[in-house]
C-alpha cells in the first residue's frame, strides 16, 4: 500500500512501450464493485481467491496475446501462500518497490478506499507480516522518491533489460 507500483508501473510500461496491466483494476472490474465493499461483503479470504484467480488469468491472456506486460501487483498478493514461487515458477521477475513505512504511512493516511489500512498500529503490522515475502522479489528499487525517479532507476538499472524482449515477457511490480 503507498509505494506506487500503479504509478510507476504505467510509468515504466509507457517507457518500455509495454502493456500496463493493474491487479486491483482487474479484480474491480471483474467484481464490479470496488474493493473495500467486496471486502465487506465477502471477506478478505474470498478477495485473495479472486486475486489469485485474476492473476493467473492476466498472465494467461498476455501470454495469449503475445505482449510483453508490467503487471501491478496488490500490496497482499505476493505475500500469498505459493504466489513468489508462482511467479518464479512462470519465470516472471518481480521488482519491490521499497519504500521506508514511514513514507508508506504518511502516504496512506491520506488515501481513501484501502480496506487493509485502520490505523498506523495495523499497519506497522501488516507491513512486519509482509516483509518476508517481499524480500523473496527477484529486483529491490526503493520508491520513496518520484516516481519518474523510480522508473529512471529501474531503466537505469538494466532490470527490465534483464528481461528477453520476446513478446512472452512479463514483469510484476509488487508493492508494500
Amino acid at each position: 500500500m503507498g509505494s506506487g507500483k500503479s504509478t510507476v508501473g504505467s510509468r515504466l510500461a509507457k517507457q518500455l512501450g509495454w502493456r500496463f496491466v493493474d491487479l486491483d483494476e482487474r479484480i474491480e472490474e471483474v467484481a464490479g464493485i470496488a474493493i473495500p465493499e467486496f471486502f465487506e461483503r465477502h471477506g478478505e479470504p474470498a478477495f485473495r481467491q479472486l486475486e489469485a484467480d485474476q492473476l493467473r488469468l492476466a498472465l494467461g491472456r498476455a501470454a495469449e496475446r503475445l505482449e510483453p506486460t508490467i503487471l501491478a501487483l496488490g500490496g497482499g498478493t505476493y505475500a500469498q501462500p505459493g504466489a513468489p514461487e508462482f511467479l518464479r515458477n512462470s519465470g516472471i521477475p518481480v521488482i519491490w518497490l521499497d519504500t521506508p513505512i514511514e513514507v508508506l504511512l504518511s502516504r496512506c493516511m491520506t488515501m481513501t478506499g484501502r480496506p487493509l489500512f485502520r490505523d498506523e498500529s495495523s499497519f506497522r503490522a501488516l507491513h512486519a507480516q509482509r516483509l518476508p515475502s517481499y524480500e523473496l522479489a527477484d529486483f529491490r528499487v526503493d520508491s520513496s522518491g518520484d516516481p519518474a525517479a523510480v522508473v529512471a532507476e529501474i531503466l537505469r538499472r538494466g532490470i527490465a533489460g534483464d528481461i528477453d524482449p520476446l513478446p512472452n515477457s512479463h514483469l510484476a511490480v509488487e508493492n508494500t
